[in-house]
């Protein structure tokens, strides 16, 4: 009966709405309670920033979010700031409740378009669509171009 909304770049956190037009962020102790945080040595350790819509799926909630590599205690693999795509399971019954998380990005920067542009090292995901039996994932590279990528459903 209630509409849920993933928002936020630093943290992530939940809105609900009745009608799709006023929403009403979900508090905790008088703030708005964080659902997923960045992580000290992992792709994802400066900020977080959700992406395209969430999946309901049979395991829960599927969130693609944004992460961005810190300069001081990030993932030492990537370069200092860099734009990775991971993925987050929340609960089906409480979709505040984190049940999952890849430890891994599954897209970063890796092509020349990606690394070099108006802001370096940049792959954004911003839009999922499917079509035709295949699953479309629309991003941002380097702040200058945009790129897809795409799955067979099957």
């Amino acid at each position: 009966g209630k509409y849920w909304m993933y928002f936020g770049d630093t943290d992530l956190f939940m809105a609900t709405s009745d009608d799709l037009i006023k929403w009403e962020p979900v508090e905790e102790n008088g703030t708005f309670k964080s659902v997923l945080k960045p992580r000290k040595g992992f792709f994802d350790s400066r900020l977080v920033e959700s992406g395209p819509y969430a999946l309901v799926t049979e395991k829960g909630i599927l969130l693609l979010y944004n992460g961005m590599n810190s300069d001081t205690d990030g993932d030492e693999s990537l370069p200092k700031g860099a734009y990775c795509s991971g993925q987050a399971l929340f609960s089906l019954s409480d979709p505040t409740l984190l049940i999952d998380r890849l430890d891994n990005y599954f897209l970063r920067p890796d092509q020349p378009y990606e690394m070099e542009g108006q802001i370096n090292q940049v792959c954004f995901i911003e839009g999922l669509v499917p079509f035709n039996g295949k699953w479309f994932l629309y991003y941002g590279t380097a702040d200058s171009k945009i790129g897809v990528a795409e799955l067979s459903i099957n």
